[in-house]
């Protein structure tokens, strides 16, 4: 077999033969990354897009679900038929024909102690005005609800729902929840979380009731 001599010339496909087989392996590992980096960024891009294109949307909170439980606007208040702290009973039905208050909470709710000084300071100035405030307390016992009418000093109507069906009835799944019911008995404003005074001001001011002049 005849072998080259150095002054032969070497063929071009052996001379790329050769430099093949000398390239070191960390250049065809390096090359393999960089692809691969240019492949990832490529895609994560293009997401990148497709996510800016995209209309944020917060996720719901406890508050939001709670809300879209309530009573709607318009509906016919559910009856009740409670007793009263003080004795007795009462009924939605007996104060129809006049704009009605009504708020659920319980002595162990934040909450519903915070906005309780609102509460009264609206059922005093619009006394006079016909507005009837009622408190409906869930599932506590007696001696604890007079306890909590009189640190607040609370004159309104104060009715008892041992059983929370008025509870489940008016939709109420957290407290405090407070609805404001027209003359007609359909709700017009539903609060779900602590009222102020503001607020329910607010809302009789929409409905043409104005506070008793002092």
């Amino acid at each position: 077999m005849h072998e080259p001599t150095s002054s032969e010339p070497i063929a071009p496909t052996d001379v790329a033969s050769h430099r093949r087989a000398q390239r070191p392996l960390w250049h065809l590992l390096a090359l393999n990354i960089a692809l691969l980096a240019v492949l990832v960024s490529t895609v994560w891009l293009a997401l990148w897009f497709l996510r800016q294109s995209e209309v944020p949307r917060p996720a719901p909170s406890a508050g939001d679900f709670l809300a879209a439980q309530a009573l709607t606007i318009g509906t016919v208040a559910p009856e009740f038929t409670l007793p009263q702290l003080d004795g007795g009973q009462i009924s939605l039905s007996q104060f129809r024909g006049r704009p009605v208050l009504v708020n659920f909470w319980a002595s162990w709710c934040a909450p519903c102690r915070s906005e309780m000084p609102a509460l009264q300071q609206v059922a005093a100035q619009y006394a006079g005005s016909g507005l009837v405030v009622i408190g409906i307390n869930q599932l506590e016992d007696v001696p604890t609800v007079q306890g909590f009418v009189r640190e607040f000093g609370l004159t309104f109507p104060i009715a008892l729902d041992r059983d929370g069906v008025t509870s489940r009835a008016w939709r109420v799944y957290g407290i405090p929840q407070t609805y404001l019911v027209g003359p007609d008995g359909t709700i017009r404003k539903a609060w779900v979380g602590p009222v102020t005074e503001q607020s329910v001001t607010r809302a009789l001011d929409e409905m043409g009731i104005r506070p008793t002049p002092s």
